[in-house]
Order: C-alpha cells, then sequence, then structure tokens
C-alpha cells in the first residue's frame, strides 16, 4: 500500500504529520511552542538548548557561531528528505526541505522593533556581506566578498586577455560578473516585507541565487529593539524537474508555520501582604 501511495504522490519521504514530536523554548518572556514531523534523516541528536536568557550581558557573544552571512545563536535544526517512489539509484533523492531556528542580534543603529528597519537591515545585510571590499580567507571565508572576488577575478583574467591583445573580454566585463554572480554567486534580493502572523508582526523574505529552484524562506519575530528570532526553511532541490515533493515541502512549511505558538508569559508577582 506504501508502494501506491508514493506512486500515486510522486515522491516518498518528507514530514509526516500523522507522527509530530512537541518543542518548546524559552527566549526571556517569549515561549515558542512547535509541532514538528520526526525527521527522516540518521542523525545524532545533539543536546538542545531550551531556554535563551538573551539579554544576560555577554551571553549572545558566548554562544553565537558565524555561519555564511548569519552571526547567530543556533537553537534547532531538522531536515525532512524527499526521494523517488522507486529508489533508482543515485537519481533517487528529490530534495531536502531543512529547518532551522536561530536567535540573531540587529546592530545598535537598528531598532529591531521597528519592522521596516528591520526588513531594510536583513537585506542590506546580506549583501554587503558577499559584496564586501574585505574578502575572507581561503577555505574558512563563510563568503565574505564572494561576489567581489569574483570580480576581481575576472577582472585579472581579463586585464591579462587585453595585455595579449583581446579586448572583448574587458569590454564585456560587467555582463560577464553579472552572468558569473547570477550563477555562482550571491546576487541581490526581492525586498523582505512585513506580514502578521499569530498576533504579531514577522518580517519575512526569501534568499534564492537566480532562478534557481533552491531557496531558503526565513521569518523572523523580532524579541525586544536588539534581538530577533528567525525560523528558516531551506528548499534544497535536487531534481527540479520533479514538481509534485516540492509543492508538498511549501505546504508543509506552511502547516509548521500555522501551528507553532509564540506567547508571552509574564512573571508571577509575590502575593501582597495584608495592611
Amino acid at each position: 500500500m506504501q508502494l501506491v501511495k508514493h506512486l500515486w504522490q510522486g515522491f516518498s519521504g518528507g514530514p509526516d504529520f500523522n507522527r509530530l514530536q512537541k518543542l518548546s523554548f524559552q527566549l526571556e518572556e517569549f515561549q515558542l511552542d512547535l509541532s514538528l514531523p520526526y525527521s527522516n534523516i540518521a542523525a545524532d541528536e545533539p543536546l538542545r538548548m531550551v531556554n535563551l536568557p538573551f539579554r544576560v550581558n555577554g551571553w549572545f557573544e558566548q554562544h553565537a557561531k558565524q555561519d555564511m552571512h548569519n552571526f547567530q545563536v543556533h537553537i534547532h535544526t531538522e531536515g525532512w528528505c524527499y526521494l523517488a517512489p522507486v529508489l533508482r539509484g543515485e537519481n533517487s533523492e528529490y530534495g531536502v526541505l531543512w529547518l532551522q531556528l536561530a536567535l540573531k542580534k540587529s546592530p545598535d543603529t537598528i531598532n529591531a522593533l521597528n519592522r521596516q528597519q528591520l526588513a531594510d537591515y536583513v537585506i542590506a545585510h546580506y549583501d554587503a556581506h558577499y559584496n564586501a571590499d574585505t574578502i575572507g580567507p581561503d577555505g574558512n571565508c563563510q563568503g565574505l566578498g564572494w561576489n567581489t572576488r569574483q570580480r576581481l577575478k575576472l577582472m585579472q583574467e581579463a586585464e591579462a586577455a587585453a595585455a595579449r591583445g583581446s579586448i572583448g573580454r574587458l569590454e564585456k566585463l560587467e555582463e560577464h560578473y553579472l552572468q558569473q554572480i547570477e550563477r555562482f554567486g550571491y546576487p541581490g534580493l526581492q525586498p523582505a516585507k512585513v506580514i502578521s502572523m499569530h498576533g504579531f508582526e514577522w518580517v519575512f523574505y526569501q534568499e534564492r541565487k537566480g532562478e534557481q529552484a533552491t531557496h531558503t524562506d526565513v521569518y523572523c519575530l523580532p524579541l525586544d529593539k536588539h534581538y530577533y528570532l528567525t525560523i528558516s526553511f531551506q528548499h534544497r532541490v535536487d531534481q527540479s524537474d520533479e514538481n509534485a515533493w516540492q509543492k508538498h515541502a511549501h505546504k508543509a512549511e506552511q502547516n509548521i508555520m500555522n501551528a507553532l505558538k509564540v506567547s508571552v508569559v509574564t512573571k508571577h508577582q509575590p502575593p501582597l501582604l495584608p495592611a
């Protein structure tokens, strides 16, 4: 019966909403509750940090790590693999839906509670990282100055060709650079937007390289003027010609976001002493 189901829907795997785990995280006065399908990717389960006192002096800097353009405290990751309905060797994997929870900090010049400021910042920060004049070290650059590196490389190659009498590459340098960034680099993102969900206003944006099918949907919830929570869904597409699983992955993303609960937990006041 499972094979018939897989053939009918066009894929196997993915999140199974009939098998859910309940997760809760405390971020100061904010409580985040999630109902997530169990991952179908075999991996060691790391220790999960469920209490995040991010306002404690130095706590964020102690726990945050650089991950490409993100300097963040990792909270949780879950992944679901999509496969062909009938396994066929190397071409059996269609793609993976990854969910990641993280805590980020905005610079002092940005008030994260101002959603439009935050929306403008996340896009500008992404662009600034990959287009930085400073280029990260080989082997561990975290993408810093990646686009800049590609421009310099193309310019050096074009100048070398021009020195040999061929000026065509130099004349088309900007065109070649844009093509290179579109295919292998980090082109500019579409503007972020403010959306309402579960009684809160979130900032939403999408990370995508040009027209590539692989992309990441990012939901940002400000917690105060300095800190914000991010819930990211990376849709890693290995076979873009298979559409059924991609539709299922987007629906799974919406199911997870629709089911999450964010609440503000107020501390109990001590009882008043009788007069």
